[in-house]
């Protein structure tokens, strides 16, 4: 029944009442009365059945009209009945004189409810509701990593039921969950629900190259994954694009989606990347992605890194990069690179709305008597530009807070090294392709005694031309290669040689900074 037709219901219900008494003091104060009154009857027949009956010449009345009416008409007709009727004048009156009760402003009375109630309610969520249900505030976050919820949850997945026969003693036993500590259901679900199979591609991922100081296995095993993008606009809309082609490197993965014309630049409001398992899931277990990275355009804007004659690339902080139609303002299409230290744990161990992070750990105590290794790589979307090793780096303190390591330096010629090819970012897009020049991808990878990864950066960088040091040994123009974040700076000198048209790296610092800094990874 509608809303409004429930409201006529009890405006009736209420001019027959004032009309029976109207006419019942009308018949007293005449002294005659030949049959009981509307009110007498109401009294005798109960308010049950008169509802059950003027339900029944509702309903009748309503499919002789065809359909109901408004609200509005409703009550206009039911007006102009009361004024023709017998004491119609006095019932309109009635009315006009009759105060409506203000509603009461809307509360939130779901956390008045006691806790009992609303973890119950809680249980029929699934998993990526509640993830988001404990982000709304102090009670919810507590009602939202309940472990009783969590333990429901956990069965439902992951438990195999077998039929056995129950003993007398057992039957009285009620399905408890076992004792954990306080959201341990939450973690046990959520570390089986991302790697179930974990346990068994740990033991590949021990496998580590004595150069890079990654698992050997890594793209193997992450070949068996799937990535989807999601670009949001201001109004919550949000468009998915297709993975073209992914490209992997000796420490990176790239990944290439195609762009879409419905997405307008201007107006994208966050890009996502997500993990998804490409294995079927077995019974009833939804499909659980993992957040790796995420731009938002509220905290982070974008940065201009190239162009040419029909598209500019921008780059999207952490690491994405956003091709754009010169012309329509359209997104052609959107690349990133990652980095492959713990790609595999942050590809299935995240949540949807919460990315994975490592174990934090501790900078060295005395990092001028330690030795260190790098491996750089420069890259576009095709083919490795570069790929060097250096080993050992050379150390020395400056400025007190940082620490300078030298793979290469003017000096000493004997560690230049050669570009076998050009610095430039291919790029394709349907039936379109072309290449931005003096853009690449930076993958470096640096190493400390144990050949243990301690700091680890894969970012799109451009590379722009700088004036000629007067103690050059070159002849040829120079060009500077920077990035800098929160663990240190890294600084690369250029040369490229008139006559061949080569390029030669001449000057490679890294500048690290140790003032109480915990090791953090940007990929």
């Amino acid at each position: 029944m509608n809303l409004f037709i429930f409201d006529e219901l009890i405006l009736a219900h209420s001019a027959l009442f004032t009309w029976s008494m109207t006419h019942t003091s009308s018949c007293c104060q005449s002294g005659g009365r030949s049959r009981p009154t509307m009110a007498e009857s109401f009294v005798a027949t109960g308010r049950g059945q008169f509802f059950q009956s003027f339900m029944d010449g509702l309903t009748k009345n309503l499919g002789r009209t065809g359909g109901t009416r408004q609200p509005d008409q409703c009550r206009q007709a039911e007006a102009e009945r009361c004024r023709g009727s017998p004491g119609g004048g006095a019932l309109h009156r009635h009315q006009e004189r009759t105060t409506f009760v203000k509603p009461l402003p809307e509360e939130i009375v779901l956390e008045r409810l006691p806790s009992e109630i609303l973890i119950k309610i809680l249980s029929n969520l699934d998993a990526a509701s509640l993830l988001s249900l404990s982000y709304v505030n102090k009670i919810f976050h507590q009602l939202a990593n309940d472990d009783v919820v969590w333990y429901k949850i956990y069965t439902a997945a992951f438990s195999v039921k077998t039929w056995r026969l129950k003993s007398t003693g057992d039957a009285t036993k009620k399905a408890e969950p076992k004792e954990h500590s306080s959201g341990g259901w939450k973690k046990k679900y959520l570390w089986n629900m991302g790697g179930q199979e974990l346990s068994t591609w740990r033991k590949e991922l021990t496998d580590v190259s004595p150069f890079t100081g990654l698992p050997q296995q890594a793209e193997r095993i992450l070949r068996n994954h799937i990535w989807e993008l999601k670009v949001c606009d201001p109004l919550g809309r949000v468009v998915t694009l297709d993975l073209s082609r992914v490209s992997f490197f000796s420490t990176s993965a790239t990944l290439c989606w195609s762009g879409s014309r419905l997405i307008q630049y201007p107006r994208i409001s966050s890009v996502q990347l997500f993990g998804v398992r490409k294995e079927a899931l077995k019974g009833p277990r939804p499909r659980w992605c993992s957040l790796i990275c995420k731009w938002d355009a509220k905290t982070c804007l974008p940065r201009f890194l190239g162009r040419d004659r029909v598209i500019q690339v921008m780059l999207l902080l952490p690491g994405f990069i956003l091709g754009v139609w010169r012309g329509s303002k359209t997104v052609a299409f959107v690349m990133i690179s990652l980095h492959l230290h713990r790609l595999v744990e942050r590809s299935l161990l995240g949540s949807p709305i919460c990315s994975y992070w490592e174990p934090v750990e501790k900078w060295p105590g005395d990092m001028t008597v330690r030795t260190y290794a790098l491996h750089f790589v420069l890259h576009n979307t095709v083919c490795e530009i570069m790929s060097v090793y250096f080993h050992p780096l050379i150390c020395r303190p400056v400025r007190g807070c940082q620490v300078e390591l030298q793979a290469t330096n003017g000096s000493n010629m004997s560690r230049h090294r050669l570009l076998p090819g050009h610095i430039k970012l291919p790029w394709k897009s349907k039936a379109l392709e072309g290449s931005v020049e003096m853009c690449c991808v930076m993958v470096m990878t640096l190493l400390e005694e144990a050949h243990k990864p301690m700091w680890c950066v894969s970012m799109p960088v451009s590379v722009k031309m700088v004036r000629k040091p007067p103690c050059s040994d070159y002849d040829g123009d120079h060009f500077l290669l920077a990035y800098k974040d929160a663990q240190g700076t890294v600084r690369m000198t250029l040369v490229r040689l008139k006559e061949q048209g080569q390029f030669f790296v001449v000057n490679l610092v890294l500048s690290l900074f140790k003032e109480d800094r915990h090791l953090s990874t940007r990929y």
